[in-house]
């Protein structure tokens, strides 16, 4: 999709490109070897340069090159050129100003969750999202990437499909959970839980220490991040229809992955007064 791409232009806006569609410029290759400048502007030699050099930083497979250039909502189009290197995160906090990070999960969005715990793991993760080209969050630009940036150093990338973002644009608004449903995600077991619960479940485990709250805790912010492909593929299929490429790049909706931890049933009835409380 980022081959049909030409929002990340200086200059160059949605209405614009949509006119270049039209007209048949429907690739990076077709503005470059059409005989007269597509669009009648003085941008126009600027822009060449640019899609030349997008050429090279896509083949050399530099994502952040692309990230820092699209806007936020249409961070989208990144998945295709690089969904096997992408990084879905969430974290959850201890609720204080502070927000002290009690847990990170990291998912591929294929195969596998690793989940991290303070006080047990939980810089590991500075280390392994090195491997990641693209960052999926939910309303991280606001509040994930800040809090792991400076709390624990983490080195992000910049290419960052934030969901929060690309779903405002199509018209669906709300908190994470809000838009699972309107989706159709089940969180089985967890339905109902919320960030509140787990500012809860975190504090119970600071007084107890007991396993089953951390494990608790870590199936919560897991499904999370297991989420994330799901709403992902629905946003893309329905901005893929603003376009003329739908046919071309549907996506298949995927069912949330296997869930590496299970919520405790003990816990969950211990404290329920806790769930779907602010």
């Amino acid at each position: 999709m980022l081959q049909h791409t030409f929002l990340h232009l200086p200059g160059l806006g949605p209405s614009t490109e949509r006119r270049l569609w039209a007209a048949g410029i429907l690739t990076w290759d077709d503005f470059l070897d059409a005989d007269t400048p597509p669009l009648a502007s003085v941008k126009a030699p600027m822009w060449r340069d640019e899609l030349l050099a997008s050429k090279e930083r896509l083949a050399a497979g530099d994502a952040d090159f692309f990230g820092e250039r699209l806007p936020p909502a249409e961070a989208w189009r990144l998945f295709f050129d690089f969904r096997d290197s992408l990084a879905c995160v969430d974290i959850e906090t201890d609720g204080t100003p502070q927000n002290e990070v009690t847990a990170v999960s990291l998912y591929d969005g294929i195969h596998t969750v690793r989940t991290y715990a303070h006080g047990q793991n939980l810089h590991d993760f500075a280390t392994d999202i090195l491997e990641s080209k693209v960052l999926v969050t939910f309303n991280g630009r606001c509040f994930d990437a800040p809090v792991l940036r400076s709390h624990l150093r983490a080195t992000l990338p910049k290419a960052h499909i934030d969901l929060r973002n690309v779903l405002t644009g199509i018209g669906v608004k709300g908190g994470l959970k809000k838009c699972e449903a309107r989706y159709g995600v089940d969180r089985g077991d967890l339905t109902g839980v919320d960030g509140y619960f787990a500012v809860v479940l975190w504090r119970e485990y600071m007084k107890r220490g007991d396993p089953a709250l951390m494990e608790t805790l870590l199936a919560y912010n897991a499904a999370d991040v297991l989420a994330l492909p799901v709403l992902l593929a629905h946003a893309i299929n329905e901005l893929l229809e603003t376009t003329p490429f739908a046919g071309r790049y549907a996506l298949p909706i995927p069912h949330p992955g296997h869930n590496p931890h299970a919520p405790d049933p003990d816990v969950l009835r211990r404290l329920s007064w806790a769930i779907g409380r602010k």
